[in-house]
């Protein structure tokens, strides 16, 4: 048994801006002062899919979605030999292929259904124009989000599952370390290595990615994020609540007050 390299670098990184993204993603939802924040992870999120998906079909191997062994035989033969220290997959087991890619496709449509809810519910981002006399009660998209989310957090603790139960069931093939280093122990299998093509493709997204936060950081109340409604100035348009009533009622004060 020799240690081979798997999980390339662009592979690791991807892997870790996910879960570092995901864990921002749950935090920033539990406050509506955190919205936009939410939303922002939320876009970058986005562009990692993406990225995924571009390296599932140009990435190196094991990395490759038609590398993923898929389908009902593989399943069976890899239970049959759960227990035994030869493993025949050096990259994902059949179980594990099905838990990634339903992870990706689940994230993905929370991410849209997020997005169509922000535009929706609170008039802001790209569909803010849905924001209206019809669209302003459907919370339709609401609910498919934060039942995706749901259902992406049973699949996510399926996955932490599958590493601890790889972990003790065959922890000299290094399964878990490989997530770090990108090095496997396994037999007769060769190591990856990157092309030009897909080292630049790699760097491109990073770039995208790099280039989405300082555009927000630069032009926080951009098109992903702003809101159709205009901010009112109370004081100025109606002074005589501010001066006889707003020392106890503060919330939106009647244009018709004299």
């Amino acid at each position: 048994m020799q240690k081979i390299y798997i999980w390339s670098l662009p592979t690791r990184v991807f892997h870790f801006l996910f879960a570092f993204f995901i864990l921002l993603v749950f935090i920033s939802s539990e406050e509506d002062r955190w919205l936009s924040y939410h939303a922002i992870i939320g876009y970058a999120i986005f562009i990692l899919l993406i990225f995924r998906l571009a390296w599932g079909i140009f990435g190196p191997k094991h990395s490759k979605f038609k590398d993923f062994p898929m389908g009902k035989k593989n399943i069976k033969e890899f239970l049959n030999n759960i227990f035994e220290d030869k493993q025949k997959y050096v990259g994902h087991n059949p179980i594990a292929s099905y838990v990634m890619i339903s992870m990706l496709v689940v994230c993905f449509f929370a991410v849209i259904t997020g997005v169509l809810a922000y535009g929706i519910q609170e008039g802001k981002g790209i569909f803010a124009y849905l924001n209206s006399s019809f669209f302003e009660d459907m919370k339709l998209f609401k609910h498919i989000h934060e039942f995706l989310s749901t259902l992406f957090l049973v699949l996510l603790a399926s996955h932490i599952l599958g590493v601890i139960s790889d972990r003790i069931l065959h922890k000299k093939h290094e399964t878990l370390n490989s997530i770090v280093t990108g090095y496997k122990k396994s037999e007769n299998e060769q190591g990856i290595k990157l092309t030009i093509f897909q080292k630049f493709l790699a760097f491109i997204f990073l770039a995208i990615l790099v280039s989405f936060f300082i555009f927000n950081i630069i032009k926080p109340n951009n098109v992903l994020i702003a809101s159709t409604f205009k901010a009112v100035d109370y004081k100025k348009e109606n002074p005589l609540f501010v001066s006889e009533c707003a020392s106890c009622h503060t919330l939106y004060p009647s244009k018709f007050i004299a």
